[in-house]
């Protein structure tokens, strides 16, 4: 059975990207452009028991920040393995994705093998 795996990019041609790798890793994969669909995507699927194994969230998107959206997640479900993407490798979340709850992290531009070692660290792959 494939894992799936949600992610919650605003930029439409980095979420394909993504997309296109998760799948070429036989991922399942969803795609949303902002934190409020993500919070309904990602709570119909642990309500359904069929809960998104991980989740790619981008620092910056529009009306809620990442790391809000993240804290929400965790609300829902406190097993949650999330990684947090960014093209802001400076910005403090980043520094600090671990005290925050984040599994890893992927600075954006990244390779398909970057993102194979972030799985591999979260025993996805």
């Amino acid at each position: 059975m494939s894992k799936k795996a949600l992610v919650i990019e605003d930029n439409g041609l980095v979420g394909e990207t993504l997309k296109a790798m998760l799948e070429f890793l036989d991922f399942e994969v969803v795609v949303v452009e902002d934190g409020y669909k993500a919070q309904e995507k990602f709570k119909s699927a642990v309500e359904s028991n069929n809960p998104f194994d991980v989740v790619f969230v981008d620092l910056v998107l529009p009306e809620i920040p990442g790391s809000e959206v993240f804290k929400k997640l965790k609300e829902i479900d406190s097993h949650i393995k999330a990684v947090i993407s960014s093209g802001y490798s400076d910005d403090t979340s980043i520094k600090e994705y671990e005290k925050l709850g984040f599994k890893g992290v992927l600075n954006k531009p990244y390779t398909i093998e970057e993102l194979k070692e972030v799985l591999k660290k979260l025993d996805l792959l």
